[in-house]
């Protein structure tokens, strides 16, 4: 904004300047016509200033997830965490269960053929 602001009276100055070749009415007029310009830059860099806000606002608040959206993802990593741990549990069981069996069939062919022994 201060470059904008300095834009418009380095505009207005130069203006002036040229104003003071002229003869006096044509210098007033040319003032004018400068300050003119100089006012509309300066709206105009304050109208940018007010976007550019606007802009930000709506970026930082359009961007944040709301409470519900939060909870919402909170639930989704919940359940996902849920079913992983399921999963590993039903893998785990899975082949505990199958060293179980495996140990009961040893201890089976084991005892049979102690017995046959004997």
């Amino acid at each position: 904004m201060k470059k904008l602001c300095a834009t418009a009276i380095l505009m207005a100055s130069l203006g002036l300047l040229a104003a003071c070749q002229d003869s006096p009415e044509d210098k007033m007029e040319s003032a004018r016509e400068s300050m003119s310009d100089a006012a509309d830059n300066i709206g105009d860099a304050m109208e940018d200033t007010g976007d550019a806000i606007q802009q930000r606002a709506d970026e930082t608040f359009n961007n944040e997830p709301s409470a519900t959206e939060r909870v919402q993802d909170n639930l989704d990593a919940a359940g996902d965490r849920i079913g992983d741990a399921y999963e590993e549990s039903t893998d785990y069981l899975q082949e505990r269960g199958e060293q179980v069996r495996d140990s009961a069939a040893e201890t089976r062919d084991d005892l049979e053929e102690r017995m046959n022994r004997d």
